[in-house]
């Protein structure tokens, strides 16, 4: 009786390692889930083409590839997944713009313009310094493990707003005001909607999320245009 038991127990382990590995994330599950960032419904792009990925790590991926907008231009998404998470992700103009007032316009109308890497945020950051005395007293507080910055809402959609309008500044010219709308904190990440005027002119609503590490910095996030009305 014992014997037959252990077999089982063998056969069901057996199994359960073959189902994991049916499941296993690979490039395939990667761009899945890019595509699902850049052509979700209600999205502005579609025909996703020549996409390719590649291998940066244990479930991390660089994907990259070409839509379409609504009227047919050409577009070039990019996406960083890592650990089978997509956390940075953005459209640009496509290869088929080919003057400078083209690239332009659809840079103005590029979705899901995300935060990008380390390196590119610390220089956004350091052309970007509070005015707040308060707020930076505080940044220095949380980040020598004074207190929690994740029961100061305040604090979060300060910072949050900092770095949103360093990126909008640096990607779409300067920033009249930014508006964050009803913002929710899961876990480390704060999101919400809100919306942006530009000094130049126009006015647009978006999306956006930023992810905090402990100490209440900013590492990742992202931020898309919105449609009026739309959710």
């Amino acid at each position: 009786m014992s014997g037959n038991i252990k077999f089982t127990l063998v056969l069901a382990f057996a199994a359960l390692l073959s189902t994991s590995s049916a499941f296993a994330y690979n490039d395939s599950s990667a761009r899945s889930d890019c595509l699902g960032k850049v052509v979700h419904w209600g999205s502005v792009y579609s025909n996703p083409h020549d996409v390719r990925s590649d291998e940066t790590g244990y479930r991390s991926y660089n994907v990259s590839g070409l839509v379409n907008d609504r009227d047919g231009r050409e577009y070039r998404f990019d996406c960083r997944v890592e650990d089978r998470e997509v956390v940075n992700w953005n459209v640009n103009s496509g290869s088929s713009d080919r003057d400078d007032k083209k690239k332009s316009r659809n840079k103005a109308l590029a979705i899901g313009a995300g935060i990008a890497g380390a390196a590119a945020l610390i220089a956004i950051l350091a052309s970007s310094k509070s005015k707040d005395g308060e707020h930076d007293e505080k940044r220095a507080e949380y980040n020598s493990g004074k207190g929690t910055p994740f029961e100061d809402m305040r604090f979060l959609k300060t910072e949050c707003r900092r770095v949103l309008t360093a990126h909008l500044n640096n990607d779409h010219g300067d920033v009249q005001s930014l508006e964050l709308e009803h913002p929710s904190l899961n876990g480390r990440t704060l999101s919400g909607d809100g919306s942006v005027a530009f000094s130049d002119g126009g006015d647009r609503h978006l999306a956006f999320s930023c992810a905090f590490d402990r100490a209440g910095n900013i590492y990742d996030g992202s931020y898309s245009y919105r449609r009026v009305g739309s959710r």
